[in-house]
């Protein structure tokens, strides 16, 4: 169903394109590709690009693997200068040590959704997309973070990391200060076309972000959820706050969660502290903090996790990362061991 959708699609925009191209002739407009941007067709405000990890896992206890973690596919194009289409159409885990598994399993729709600004400072998006607690979630994209490994606050095992519905935005900008406001609607009971097991039943939430200075910026977030997994069914409240700093290539990245749920997984917390420091010759040095609580029903009980490690970025679109994760009752969640990753944008 996917795939028949995607290749109707590109074949439609294709013919449009193909109209578009006889009315002009002028060398910029053009399809271009540059490293890291992907196609780009001004023409007709299309883009094509996407990114690669590649994955080398040596856990404690555990064989050692190498695996193209994801290949994503993006695709961005704007018919009217009031509405973007975007999707992004991912494998995970396709070719690995372990094997080749069929496209069938692997590929998903990562992100599927269209954005009408309704104003120079409000758009309202429809569709499937990230869902927005805290700052990982929405920039997980792996040529954007700086280690291989993932916060566990950041896993499904407090929220879902998508949202099937709509949600609308507003910025307000006073003084230096200029304030975000998202308001968002879940209902992947319904809405979810390929019915991923894992996500939301239903949902609604809200996310505000508060620029204080061009250094520093502050986030809260608040969501009332039913799981589709869960049963019987019961709300689950999560409220978030995070922060970024960032100065001289130096940076400070701050989450912390806490969930509540009436069913089995009860009352879940924790958080994750983040630094960045830059060395020399495009290395940067990485330390993280880790402190989960009840997130996770195998092990019901404080785990305490430490990363320190390197990324390299030679160049813009690229980024070689290699880690050392430790830590205490985290062998079933995030087992000790060496982690490294090759990402780039395509």
């Amino acid at each position: 169903m996917m795939l028949n959708f995607f290749v109707i699609l590109l074949f439609g925009l294709g013919s449009i394109s193909h109209c578009a191209a006889k009315e002009t002739t002028s060398p910029e407009l053009l399809p271009h590709y540059q490293w890291g941007r992907g196609i780009t067709w001004q023409a007709i405000n299309l883009n094509l690009g996407g990114y690669f990890n590649a994955v080398y896992e040596h856990p404690q206890q555990f064989k050692e693997s190498v695996s193209l973690n994801d290949l994503s596919l993006f695709f961005t194009w704007s018919p009217h200068q009031r509405l973007r289409f975007f999707a992004e159409i991912e494998t995970e885990n396709w070719l690995s040590t372990q094997g080749v598994d069929s496209l069938d399993n692997t590929l998903s729709t990562e992100r599927l959704y269209l954005d009408i600004l309704t104003s120079p400072a409000s758009t309202l998006r429809l569709g499937k997309f990230l869902t927005p607690i805290g700052r990982w979630n929405l920039t997980h994209v792996s040529p954007l973070i700086w280690t291989t490994s993932r916060p566990l606050v950041t896993e499904r095992r407090l929220f879902t990391s998508h949202v099937n519905g709509a949600m609308f935005t507003h910025r307000v900008d006073f003084n230096v200060h200029t304030l975000n406001v998202a308001f968002y609607l879940d209902e992947s009971a319904t809405l979810d076309a390929f019915d991923y097991q894992l996500g939301f039943e239903n949902g609604v939430g809200s996310r505000v972000t508060l620029d204080i200075n061009e250094n520093l910026q502050i986030g809260a977030s608040w969501l009332n959820f039913k799981n589709k997994s869960i049963t019987p069914k019961s709300s689950n409240q999560l409220l978030g706050i995070d922060l970024l700093w960032k100065k001289n290539h130096y940076e400070l990245e701050f989450e912390a969660i806490y969930r509540t749920a009436e069913d089995n997984q009860g009352t879940e917390h924790g958080l994750y502290l983040q630094s960045v420091v830059p060395l020399m010759n495009d290395f940067y040095a990485i330390s993280r903090y880790e402190y989960v609580n009840g997130t996770h029903r195998y092990l019901p009980t404080i785990t305490h996790i430490g990363v320190t490690g390197l990324a390299w970025k030679p160049f813009t679109p690229l980024i070689i990362k290699a880690e050392y994760l430790f830590g205490d009752n985290n062998q079933f969640v995030a087992p000790t061991g060496l982690f490294a990753s090759v990402s780039m944008f395509f």
